[in-house]
Parts: C-alpha cells; sequence; structure tokens
C-alpha cells in the first residue's frame, strides 16, 4: 500500500515528522444466534496499511482488530418504503459513532512513539480512511443506494447489458 502515489502525495502534504496511518475498515453482515435464527449483526473490523499484507492477511498475526458490532434491526415499526432508509441511517449514524475519535486523530494527529526507534522517537500520527472492504450487499448500504443499482456508477438498471 506504501508504493502507492496517493500515499506519497498525502504524506508530502504533512508536517516534518509527522506520518499517516491508513485505516483499513472491512464489515460483514452475520448471523449471531443458532437458536433464535433471526439475531443478526454488522461486525466492524479495522486494520492499518503501514502493516505489510502477507501479516495483515495472517489471521495468527492478530494484525486485525474487531472494532465493534452494529444492530440489525428488524425496523417494523416503518412502512416498507421508508424501511430501507431508516436502515441507511442507522447504519451511518452507528459508523459515525464508532469512527469519531479516528475523524478527530485525522485532523489534529495524534503523538506516538515509533517502535522502530531505540530512542523513543515521537512523531505526529494522522489517521485516514484508505479502503473499506465490504461485499456487494454492504457496498449499497454504505453508498445508500438499492441492491439492484450499482454504487459506483448512474447507469439505469435498464440500460445495462
Amino acid at each position: 500500500m506504501w508504493t502507492a502515489d496517493w500515499w506519497w502525495d498525502t504524506q508530502n502534504k504533512l508536517p516534518d515528522g509527522a506520518t499517516i496511518a491508513p485505516i483499513i475498515l472491512a464489515s460483514d453482515k452475520t448471523q449471531l444466534s443458532q437458536f433464535q435464527g433471526d439475531k443478526k449483526a454488522w461486525l466492524v473490523y479495522l486494520t492499518i496499511g503501514n502493516i505489510s499484507k502477507e501479516i495483515r492477511q495472517c489471521p495468527s498475526a492478530h494484525a486485525t482488530v474487531l472494532l465493534g458490532y452494529l444492530p440489525v434491526p428488524k425496523l417494523d415499526c416503518y412502512t416498507d418504503a421508508a424501511c430501507s432508509l431508516a436502515g441507511y441511517r442507522l447504519f451511518h449514524y452507528c459508523m459515525a459513532q464508532i469512527l469519531a475519535p479516528l475523524v478527530k486523530a485525522g485532523q489534529d494527529g495524534i503523538e506516538t512513539v515509533c517502535a522502530d526507534y531505540a530512542d523513543g522517537f515521537v512523531r505526529l500520527l494522522y489517521i485516514i480512511l484508505a479502503a473499506y472492504i465490504t461485499d456487494y450487499p454492504e457496498q449499497c448500504l454504505v453508498a445508500c443506494c438499492m441492491e439492484n443499482r450499482c454504487p459506483n456508477c448512474l447507469v439505469d438498471p435498464s440500460l445495462r447489458g
């Protein structure tokens, strides 16, 4: 990840002695209970791009942490027309709450002791969201679009091949 141009473009905008910590988020809806059958949640995971992908992708390295669980309510109190909008709003509100401390750290930076230096060199670390890994239903949820639409473009479904 650190070989990408965006990384160095961002790094060059920071003051001397500062560095970035690119955050990689991942989420997926999962079933929590086998007994009741209807208990679900979105699990939100976090890792950083400063860790090499060989280590990041190895489960025994513990380079990815569970950031939180987001609720998947039934929203029975809403009409069918309002249900998906309420679900989108709830998801985005919960993500905003979970990520609020990271937003502040990205704006102001945080001082951290660098592990690479024996003298305990302190760097100013700026956190940025570099990637959000999801499957197609979560991409649609994040983009607030219906699942029969493309979350990346505005092509009408009737015009697709």
